[in-house]
């Protein structure tokens, strides 16, 4: 059975490079009938923070990438990190070292100097040392021969042992380092295949020796390549939103999100935008690319506003009130209705709200430009012969609206623009809106009459 895995660090929140190695890992592991597990690697205790393991999780939860088993906390973990470090101790794959920082930092000057790569040189190998306070147990990589690691994307690769030092395993404090829980995590939860970025390269082949020498079955390793930023430089908070949940405090969508990510690195022809269950149908390895991607915050966009138009009502209720309590007294319903009338114009659930603010307050503001330009004496009559009708209205129907408009502009003999123009800036300050006939039901009664005899007011 393929068994995946995701292990995110609570130092921060969920980055969105992450959140593309959680779903390509869950992707995976369903395409194949297997499961997916989440490991959160919280040893860093000065760095780690509940707050960000709940994030994190909430994060998951919304991109509906979820465990299939229950959460492994490291920090939980110790006794069997230690349990490992004896044995590789025992067995001399490790020792101890009981090096200075001074020590090693002189080490590495010299190094310098020499033209040499910085790297510890084993000089407590074969010491035997016993444990003292301020020792760590380092590690015993092989000193000759090279480790090479079969990588379903990048394929043979290859590193010769003399370039890899004897690494720490435990730090002067006991506490184990993220080599070796790592090692330790994927061989107790039987993890197949290890799908994670490129980044972590270099600490595969230091991996693949320890499990060597725990006499234990290599996982299958699926390095892919870093989510870049338009300037071709790591993906960083200096190109906008980098979060999963920055984007959703931005009004993407979780299915927008999904889809954008799996298209971040995979393909499937020519096929833009999928269903979850198309994902899982059609998603392999073997699919992966293996150059960097480029984000691109506008093809996201054009993703989003394809999904508001084809999401269900309710999911798109469901991300409104998260962002906002604004519209809490319009009731449900309203804000139901609010939604479906905007749908269709906006790119993002933020813009919807920001588009329909006009439809909370009895009173609004028309600047100056539109002010000069709609709210005057040839659009009086217009503003009179709507408040005339509007307050003849005693069933408010989006019908009834419809026809009254239509009795309106034949009386007047105006074209829809001359009408909808001067009427849409009197009731909502704007230009931009629904159709004026579904404007007016939704704002109401009593607020359109108040907004147009204000309009009237001000004319001069």
């Amino acid at each position: 059975m393929v068994i995946t895995r995701f292990a995110p660090s609570p130092t921060g929140h969920l980055h969105i490079g992450g959140a593309r190695t959680a779903l390509f890992n869950w992707l995976y592991a369903k395409s194949n009938s297997g499961l997916f597990l989440l490991r959160v690697e919280d040893t860093d205790k000065n760095r780690s923070e509940q707050q960000y393991t709940e994030g994190i999780l909430e994060a998951m939860s919304w991109l509906g990438i979820n465990p299939d088993k229950d959460i492994v906390y490291q920090s939980e973990r110790t006794e069997r990190y230690n349990e490992i470090i004896d044995k590789l101790l025992k067995e001399n794959n490790a020792y101890y070292c009981n090096c200075s920082k001074e020590e090693l930092e002189s080490l590495r000057k010299d190094q310098q100097k020499k033209g040499l790569k910085p790297k510890y040189d084993g000089r407590n190998r074969d010491k035997g040392l016993k444990k003292e306070p301020g020792a760590v147990v380092r590690f015993k990589t092989p000193l000759e021969g090279e480790v090479t690691l079969n990588d379903t994307l990048k394929g043979k690769v290859s590193v010769n042992n003399k370039e890899l030092d004897d690494l720490i395993i435990q730090r002067a404090d006991g506490s184990p380092t993220y080599n070796l829980t790592v090692v330790v995590d994927d061989l107790d939860m039987g993890i197949t295949n290890v799908i994670r970025g490129d980044d972590h390269l270099n600490n595969t082949f230091r991996q693949i020796h320890m499990i060597h020498a725990l006499k234990s079955e290599m996982p299958v390793y699926t390095h892919i390549p870093l989510i870049l930023g338009e300037d071709r430089k790591r993906l960083s908070k200096r190109h906008g939103a980098v979060s999963a949940y920055d984007f959703r405090s931005e009004g993407i969508l979780p299915l927008s999100m999904v889809n954008y990510l799996a298209r971040l690195g995979w393909s499937f022809g020519d096929k833009e935008k999928f269903t979850i269950e198309e994902l899982v149908e059609f998603f392999r390895l073997d699919s992966l690319n293996k150059s960097s991607s480029i984000f691109d915050y506008n093809k996201l966009y054009n993703i989003n506003k394809y999904f508001i138009k084809q999401s269900q009502i309710d999911d798109l209720y469901n991300e409104f009130i998260f962002l906002t309590g604004e519209f809490k007294d319009l009731g449900k319903t309203k804000i139901l209705e609010i939604i479906e009338a905007q749908r269709d114009r906006c790119k993002s659930i933020k813009e919807i709200i920001d588009e329909s603010r006009y439809f909370l307050d009895i009173n609004i503001e028309i600047n100056d430009k539109l002010m000069t330009k709609f709210i005057v004496e040839s659009n009086r009559v217009i503003f009179e012969s709507l408040l005339d009708d509007l307050n003849k209205i005693d069933n408010w129907s989006l019908a009834v609206i419809k026809d009254l408009i239509d009795n309106i502009m034949a009386r007047l003999n105006l074209k829809l623009p001359e009408f909808a123009k001067p009427t849409r800036v009197a009731l909502t300050g704007s230009l931009s809106s629904p159709s004026i006939d579904t404007t007016i039901f939704l704002l109401g009664k009593e607020r359109c009459i108040k907004r147009l005899g204000a309009a009237k007011t001000l004319i001069t």
